[in-house]
């Protein structure tokens, strides 16, 4: 064999092994490549992403890419080869989600414009790789962070309250002390009630904190199946003469079979909440009406607890709706611990509260529990 013809055929050996070992880099690591025509239909798909996604070749070869994207994310991709048709020279870089197996898988993806040998923009090619686990540990901590972003707002509230309450009750009996002191026996004996009046006071307070800590300090809290039928007959039989001055109906549809995840104790309470605010605040004139609707939701239980009672003046006070020692009817009785002490007690039970409410209509409250 001639000499030169010798090392052609030795060159194009060497181009052939070539080949193949960048083929199968490409072909069995770990990283997606595709190549799609300026349409965005697919012109190539190494076998790992075929191996993913569950098909072959075949199945989308000349199909649009956006076919394997989920919807919201079609104008994203779009975008991404617009800027690589404006800006060729270098790579774009976008996060795309792809569904699979009834779920979505988050993938990083390089794009870059592919020019023939007249230099005439020819393909787009994508290299890419799954960040669903980066995807879901970053939720995991933006989750971890915004609960400990709501502890601390629930920590400083909670101090200032105790600072604040307690200072006051403390200040006021060491007044009515030292005015006890330098008084006839007359305003000795009007001071000495006064003095009781704080005393008990601070003792309501100091009650109050304490059930609070109690609930978010319980982190072994027994969760368990209770009849929702049961527990609404339960506040019933024992609040009937208060049911009965209000001239109240109750309405509720759950049947014996319609359970929820609670802890039967707290739910108890949130359920008592709710009656006999309800009664407190009906509308004047008007008989009290209560609406308990269940509804049975993917990953858990909706309560709706409707009354037509005096409402409640959300622009107003939807901000203030849960925090503590906030009232919003003038009433002389309230202390502005029921809706805190309620939403503590469904949270701490993995549940949500949300409320709805208008001036002389009445209140909504939907609250979820989750399924254990």
């Amino acid at each position: 064999m001639p000499f030169a013809q010798s090392k052609r055929s030795a060159i194009l050996k060497s181009i052939e092994l070539a080949n193949k070992y960048y083929r199968s880099i490409i072909e069995d690591n770990s990283f997606y490549f595709i190549i799609t025509d300026l349409r965005g239909n697919y012109t190539y798909l190494n076998s790992f992403f075929c191996k993913i996604m569950g098909c072959t070749p075949a199945d989308y070869l000349g199909k649009n890419s956006l076919s394997l994207i989920i919807p919201e994310d079609h104008q994203v991709c779009l975008d991404t080869v617009q800027k690589c048709i404006i800006n060729p020279n270098v790579s774009h870089w976008v996060v795309l989600r792809k569904p699979l197996n009834g779920g979505i898988i988050y993938t990083q993806w390089e794009f870059k414009l592919l020019f023939d040998d007249e230099l005439q923009p020819l393909e787009i090619l994508c290299i890419g790789h799954d960040i669903t686990p980066l995807i879901i540990k970053q939720d995991e901590l933006q989750e971890l962070a915004e609960t400990r972003s709501d502890e601390n707002s629930r920590l400083v509230n909670f101090t200032y309250i105790v600072s604040h309450n307690i200072r006051s009750h403390v200040a006021n009996i060491v007044g009515l002390i030292d005015l006890n002191n330098n008084s006839n026996a007359e305003e000795k004996e009007l001071a000495w009630d006064m003095i009781k009046t704080s005393a008990n006071n601070l003792n309501d307070t100091l009650i109050n904190l304490n059930e609070i800590i109690s609930i978010h300090t319980n982190t072994d809290l027994p969760i368990m199946a209770v009849s929702l039928a049961e527990e609404i007959e339960k506040i019933i039989t024992a609040i009937p003469v208060l049911l009965r001055d209000a001239e109240a109906t109750v309405d509720y549809n759950p049947e014996k079979e319609a359970l929820i995840d609670v802890n039967p104790a707290y739910f108890e309470s949130i359920l008592l909440n709710l009656f006999t605010n309800a009664i407190k605040y009906k509308f004047k004139g008007r008989p009290l009406h209560i609406a308990i609707k269940f509804e049975n939701r993917n990953k858990g239980s909706l309560i709706t607890f409707k009354d037509n009672g005096m409402g409640i003046d959300m622009v107003k006070h939807r901000h203030d709706l849960f925090k503590m020692y906030k009232t919003f009817h003038g009433n002389k009785d309230a202390k502005g611990m029921g809706l805190f002490i309620l939403k503590s007690q469904v949270e701490a039970m993995r549940g949500s509260v949300e409320v709805e409410s208008e001036v002389g209509l009445g209140t909504t409250f939907k609250l979820f529990f989750a399924r254990n």
